[in-house]
């Protein structure tokens, strides 16, 4: 079974830090860092069989496919490079967001 390495986009990065810093905010940093171990936990099963995530239907970036994961109320998305055995995430958002925001991600 081929193992993928996964590796994170500065906006991907950037939508993780701004996860961490709004709930941190709002709420606490202890759930702050409870939600970010969470959502990394979830990317790192993405080394396994990516390709089995559902392709994610409104975005499209540079005509490949977009995939996504689920974990709790947050969206990760990521392209799957088979070739170079790739998993990148492009984005994190909450699904309560106007998936606007990802329109810089569309082709």
């Amino acid at each position: 079974m081929q193992t993928f390495k996964v590796s994170f986009s500065d906006m991907a990065k950037g939508d993780l830090q701004e996860i961490v810093a709004y709930i941190s905010r709002k709420d606490s940093s202890t759930k702050a860092k409870y939600v970010e171990r969470g959502i990394l936990s979830q990317v790192k099963k993405l080394t396994v069989f990516p390709d089995g995530y559902p392709k994610d239907p409104y975005i499209d970036i540079d005509r490949q496919t977009v995939r996504f994961v689920v974990k709790w109320r947050y969206k990760i998305l990521f392209i799957v490079d088979n070739i170079d055995a790739l998993v990148q995430i492009v984005g994190i958002f909450h699904t309560s967001q106007n998936t606007g925001k990802l329109v810089h991600l569309i082709d």
